[in-house]
């Protein structure tokens, strides 16, 4: 539809999702709940933690297995000297070329040459980007102009609007009640 001809036949080039392999890298509260959408949607859900997690359904594995038998990686940690560029040539030469590497997490976790050499050369199918490692992205970016990557400006995590400010406020006034009472807050960080 983008290209504004008719097609003479249905072109359609998708997939099915079930029966994929999602892997996860990252299994903290955004992780583990896509490791629930991904179990949901009858996927096989491989994980990488640096923490060990048991989650019903979610297989652990190193970093080197996730890679060779995901259909999708999804990130989802933050940026430490361990993590920065956690995601380099060595680590998509071990992606299937069907591989599709999603990233909402944190720019510096992907090593955007390695990224954007790995596209180029169809070392991977594609990628969606919500960050990147210089932000904004810059408009002379190769990753603006290839054909297999989705971008979005940093939005993935935006809220609902009034439904988010009504929930966070909950949030909130539950966690100062809980300490006022002498409870631990929920998602305490130390």
């Amino acid at each position: 539809m983008k290209e504004q001809q008719p097609a003479s036949q249905l072109t359609y080039n998708g997939a099915e999702i079930a029966g994929k392999t999602l892997g996860i890298i990252g299994l903290g509260n955004v992780g583990a709940r896509m490791a629930h959408i991904g179990l949901a949607l009858n996927m096989n859900v491989l994980a990488y933690n640096h923490h060990s997690r048991h989650i019903p359904g979610v297989e652990m594995v190193d970093l080197s297995t996730l890679y060779k038998n995901s259909d999708i990686i999804s990130l989802h940690i933050a940026t430490t000297p361990e993590t920065h560029h956690l995601i380099d040539y060595q680590a998509f030469q071990q992606m299937k070329s069907s591989a599709l590497l999603v990233n909402t997490s944190r720019g510096s976790i992907v090593d955007e040459a390695a990224l954007i050499s790995a596209l180029q050369t169809h070392e991977i199918a594609g990628a969606c980007l919500d960050v990147f490692e210089q932000e904004p992205l810059p408009i002379n970016s190769p990753l603006r102009h290839l054909s297999n990557v989705i971008l979005t400006p940093h939005t993935a995590g935006l809220p609902d609007s009034v439904k988010f400010h009504r929930r966070r406020y909950e949030f909130f006034k539950e966690n100062l009640t809980r300490f006022a009472k002498g409870e631990e807050p929920e998602n305490l960080v130390n």
